[in-house]
């Protein structure tokens, strides 16, 4: 029994010694477009804690980032569009390494119009966490099993 003890602590100390960015999160914006030239733009985190502080700009296709500002502590930011703001624009919310969102930014209308996106960022660390943890499951089991070949 002790043999089995093995492998399981040499995989829970491998799970103490993951980076600490495997445990980061997804960021999660919507946008909505009052109008014209009006339009209100909310972030939050996949674990519900709001983007405060996250920039925001405008992606003009070319190259060009135009600033629209930065979240309030509840991660919303009210802004103006530039009157040549068109649909093949992008709305990027940057809230810090590995956190950043993209959301189209949705056509003029008379009526209100809104854009939900996720970011892919925590999916992806939480697939590669996942897949370590998977890992480290099998070198526990080939421990055990070598261990377990050795008794007399």
């Amino acid at each position: 029994m002790t043999r089995l003890l093995l492998p399981l602590l040499a995989g829970s100390v491998g799970l103490l010694l993951l980076p600490v960015g495997a445990r980061a999160h997804g960021l999660e914006s919507s946008l909505e477009r009052y109008g014209n030239l009006s339009a209100g733009l909310q972030s939050h985190f996949s674990n519900g804690l709001p983007a405060g502080d996250a920039s925001v700009r405008l992606l003009v296709p070319g190259g060009e980032a135009i600033s629209l500002g930065r979240t309030n502590a509840e991660g919303k930011l009210s802004f103006q569009l530039p009157a040549r703001a068109s649909a093949d624009w992008e709305i990027q919310v940057d809230a810090g390494p590995g956190h950043k969102d993209y959301l189209e930014l949705p056509p003029r209308q008379s009526q209100p119009a809104a854009v939900s996106s996720r970011s892919e960022t925590g999916l992806l660390l939480a697939r590669r966490q996942l897949g370590g943890l998977g890992l480290l499951g099998l070198l526990g089991a080939a421990g055990g099993l070598l261990l377990r070949r050795q008794r007399p």
